[in-house]
């Protein structure tokens, strides 16, 4: 006779395991929506954000840019590569330092930027658009007492 295996993922009776099921799950599907909003401007989450940092901060250096994302110090050279191509933003020579260049977006990344910022504004509103002000703020405190350090 063997033991009758359970899989912890469908305990139905444990409230963490719930409430960390349901916190994947919307956010896959906030995050769906999040690429579709993105998508018609050849950008993905990861590269959106660099921009918004990027705005926030003219003039930051690269690895200045690592530690604001949540992404690898290889991956946001290749990041950068891809919206210094597609013209958003552009690398300038540190003065001071020749090893470092500094980060600045073009006009048409201010721009674009800009435009996505209005739609994902759009697209937060009507994510939260059941919730009230308190509601809103009981999220963010409750997310954050989870959040890893």
């Amino acid at each position: 006779m063997s033991a009758v295996t359970v899989d912890p993922c469908v305990r139905s009776a444990d409230p963490a395991l719930l409430a960390f099921k349901q916190l994947v799950h919307t956010w896959l599907k906030l995050q769906r929506q999040l690429e579709d909003v993105l998508d018609p401007h050849g950008l993905v989450l990861s590269q959106f954000e660099a921009l918004c940092k990027v705005e926030a901060a003219p003039g930051m250096i690269q690895q200045e840019l690592v530690s604001h994302l949540l992404v690898t110090k290889g991956n946001v050279g290749a990041l950068l590569d891809r919206l210094a191509s597609m013209g958003l933003v552009e690398r300038r020579p540190d003065p001071l330092d020749r090893r470092a260049n500094r980060l600045y977006l073009t006009a048409q990344g201010a721009e674009t930027t800009r435009r996505i910022r209005e739609e994902h504004r759009a697209f937060i509103d009507a994510s939260f658009r059941d919730l009230d002000a308190d509601r809103c703020q009981q999220l963010q405190s409750l997310l954050k007492a989870i959040e890893p350090q």
